[in-house]
């Protein structure tokens, strides 16, 4: 064979294999930037590089879209369902890892003039201002390149012939993925935001146990010597409101909430300079600062990144939403008349300590008898006797709905309060209970095993069980607020002897099923107990009280994305509720009472946990 065949050959070979090359890259596409048309997987994609991404979502989905917020990671902890209530609009997130003004202004122009816009908001912090179109990562860091009119032709061609390993990560992590976020998905891809379903459903309690569990809220940060590119971000800042001006669309911009560890990072003399400058081209909602939220780490994720209920506080602020909790000092709306009293009060005036805690005790009964107290029981004389001690020494009976006003609201509660739980949905808990809790101005709440409801066996075995009373029973009682109907699962409180062969622990997955199967199963079990409950009474379910208080991670979201706000466990212990924090109400703890805890020693035990006299 001549050397020109030969060299034919080896050509030809080398399109072969750079064809199959770049159509191995195109069809798994571990950047979103061919559609994704095989595995339709965006959360990934996004998380590789938000940048290009969410451009290729844009192209698939931006009729489903009128709005944009746009920024720097910070961008995400601002609700997107908010929002949209907000401003009446449908809004994606177009939050960038380390985006900069730069970024922003490219990224909005492009949004006009492709897309058009109802409403543009671009969210920034201060970091922006030490760094302007700094491209980190030419694969993972670097817009689009119809975004900043870079060569196209080249654009692709890096990501078509990019290392297969892109390609190859992007296939493990897909056959390895679960229904939890994980570090190969941090993205929600219909919002553009962060999924953050972990981090704001994981229990948040006292600040001495999150500060363990978080060290680096304690750490000092380098700080930066100077902010060269102030200048450069406020013209960017001006050029972004022409062009939402121009296009009919509105502009809002703002600096976003900091931890103060953060902000002391930055030169005091260059965020004034910012301020003066930038409030001579638009007025904005500055929720930085010095102010009692900076100062309380279990508002922030990291000390980068505020809590989404921290950016849902700015947004009520910013829309006069008294329906939520907002520190006094949370936020301000800076303008040309006030920039100079805004910075004084930004370096001068220190922050007011917050009121922002509470702690309260959950105690947990079952069943209650006449007479002979086994197991579970408390007889009718010692619970009216608890009760009365409980009264007398000054404790008021609270219902959930109160806990959840506190948290979401900042309605106060009283100074020594109580929750008083019975599980199960014995008859006599409330035939027995709700006669002496009103008796002193107490009340309850009861959680139920729907199946359990208004039988005396167990399910269809026949085996008899303590009887539990019906809803028709207990409906007077809930309508004079003495008793609350909560769910105690619909049929996961199983029993290992009876249900044997389909017997769970608790809301554990079964030994075999699949995490697609339990999901679908634990859903429609809780939405059973709902739907029953609700339908009967008339009332609202937001409390699920773990059976044998067995829960999980998994659990825990699930239940965070169905609308519960409360989750109870069995642990034992004191719950400390934080204002503007609803991740304070997750696998609270309750206290067991028993028949032998006397009046004295219940006082007693609940004055070791409170603290209180």
């Amino acid at each position: 064979m001549s050397l020109g065949k030969w060299i034919a050959i080896f050509v030809a070979g080398i399109c072969i294999c750079s064809f199959f090359f770049a159509a191995f890259n195109a069809l798994v596409d571990p950047f979103g930037l061919f559609g994704d048309r095989i595995l339709n997987w965006w959360s990934y994609n996004m998380t590789q590089n938000p940048r290009t991404a969410k451009i290729g979502w844009l192209d698939k989905h931006h009729d489903e879209y009128d709005s944009y917020i746009i920024g720097c990671s910070k961008t995400s902890s601002f609700p997107v369902e908010l929002l949209n209530r907000y401003y009446d609009a449908k809004f994606f997130n177009m939050i960038m890892y380390g985006g900069d003004m730069y970024d922003i202004e490219m990224t909005t122009k492009y949004i006009l003039n492709r897309y058009g816009a109802k409403h543009i908001v671009a969210v920034t912090g201060f970091s922006e201002l030490a760094s302007y179109n700094n491209e980190a990562d030419n694969m993972k860091g670097n817009l689009h390149a119809r975004v900043d009119g870079s060569n196209l032709l080249l654009f692709y061609a890096r990501y078509l012939f990019a290392n297969p390993e892109y390609a190859l990560a992007k296939l493990s992590a897909y056959r390895n993925s679960t229904y939890l976020v994980n570090a190969d998905k941090v993205f929600e891809a219909s919002t553009g935001a962060y999924d953050n379903s972990v981090r704001d459903s994981e229990p948040i309690g006292a600040l001495d146990d999150y500060l363990a569990k978080y060290p680096f809220f304690k750490e000092k940060m380098p700080a930066h010597a100077s902010l060269p590119d102030v200048d450069a971000c406020v013209e960017s800042v001006e050029r972004i409101k022409d062009m939402c001006q121009e296009a009919g669309s509105t502009f809002t911009l703002i600096i976003s909430p900091m931890f103060h560890l953060e902000l002391d990072t930055f030169p005091k003399e260059d965020l004034s300079d910012f301020y003066r400058k930038l409030s001579q081209v638009t007025d904005f909602w500055d929720f930085s600062g010095y102010h009692s939220v900076a100062f309380e780490p279990r508002y922030f994720y990291d000390v980068y990144h505020p809590r989404n209920a921290v950016g849902a506080m700015a947004l009520a602020k910013m829309f006069d939403d008294d329906t939520f909790y907002i520190p006094e000092d949370f936020g301000c709306y800076v303008t040309l008349e006030n920039v100079e009293a805004r910075l004084e009060e930004y370096f001068s005036v220190p922050p007011k300590p917050l009121d922002n805690e509470k702690k309260v005790p959950i105690l947990m009964y079952h069943n209650l008898t006449e007479s002979n107290a086994e197991d579970f029981c408390v007889t009718s004389e010692t619970f009216e006797a608890q009760i009365k001690a409980l009264r007398d020494a000054g404790y008021e009976a609270i219902s959930f709905s109160d806990l959840i006003d506190f948290v979401e609201r900042g309605t106060d509660l009283p100074e020594k309060p109580v929750i008083i739980t019975f599980d199960d949905g014995y008859k006599d808990s409330a035939r027995i209970g709700a006669p002496i809790l009103e008796k002193y101005n107490m009340r309850g709440a009861i959680n139920v095993i729907g199946v359990s409801v208004g039988k005396t066996t167990y399910k269809d075995t026949g085996e008899p069980i303590a009887p539990h009373f019906s809803f028709e029973e207990v409906a007077p009682w809930v309508e004079k607020g003495v008793l609350e109907i909560q769910s105690h699962s619909f049929d996961m409180h199983n029993s290992q002897e009876l249900d044997r062969d389909d017997y769970r622990k608790g809301v554990h997955q079964k030994p075999g099923e699949s995490e697609e199967e339990y999901i679908a199963k634990f859903r429609a079990d809780v939405e059973a107990s709902r739907r029953a409950i609700e339908d009967a009474l008339g009332t609202r379910v937001t409390v699920y009280a773990y059976p044998f208080g067995y829960y999980t991670q998994l659990s825990e979201v699930l239940l965070w994305e169905m609308g519960i706000k409360v989750t109870l466990t069995v642990e034992e212990g004191i719950n400390v509720v934080i204002k503007g924090l609803p991740q304070s109400l997750r696998a609270l703890k309750r206290c067991a009472i028993g028949e032998h805890m006397s009046p004295i020693e219940l006082i007693d035990y609940l004055a070791g946990l409170t603290g209180s006299d």
